[in-house]
């Protein structure tokens, strides 16, 4: 099962942006309620869109004495032994942020930067919903991973539950199994 790792930003996504970018590591991006340009030769800033949003919205400023958060950055990382390519994880992911952050700005960014070379997603989500303007609040981790994992086992991943269970049936009880 795919685990989810949740980040927030304080600055310009600009920072993010770079970070995700630099190296040529990209392997594939995907645009949610972004204007992205026609033309694929032509890079988008979707950094730069995303602080134009929050902006014009006037959600770049502090709120109550504490630093604005001004997107969310999600790590979202498939399971080595699910074998995951590059469609299959662009397709959870696409759907994953839909589900959750379906009136957001979102850029997918997808690396397989790592010691396996297995594909991650970057899930950027900017802090303002583009129908309300209003800010984004913070979504439940757990439910967010939940659905994550859900979506996964219905598209054949399986469950760490499943392969304990699977480990302690081949190789006896486990002291953290134990009564």
């Amino acid at each position: 099962m795919p685990l989810l790792k949740p980040i927030s930003g304080h600055t310009s996504c600009r920072g993010v942006y770079r970070y995700l970018i630099k190296d040529g590591r990209v392997l594939a991006a995907d645009y949610l309620n972004l204007d992205v340009p026609d033309r694929e030769e032509a890079s988008f800033d979707w950094a730069a869109a995303m602080d134009d949003t929050r902006s014009r919205w006037r959600n770049d400023t502090p709120w109550g004495g504490r630093p604005c958060r001004t997107y969310k950055h999600y790590v979202l990382s498939p399971d080595p032994r699910d074998h995951v390519g590059l469609d299959a994880l662009r397709e959870l992911t696409v759907a994953w942020a839909r589900e959750h952050f379906g009136d957001f700005e979102v850029a997918i960014v997808y690396h397989d930067d790592n010691a396996g070379r297995i594909p991650h997603a970057h899930v950027v989500v900017n802090n303002t919903n583009i129908v309300t303007g209003r800010r984004l609040q913070d979504p439940d981790p757990k439910e967010l991973k939940h659905s994550l994992q859900r979506m996964a086992h219905e598209r054949g991943s399986e469950s760490a539950l499943v392969r304990m269970s699977r480990m302690s049936a081949n190789h006896g009880p486990h002291s953290s199994f134990a009564n």
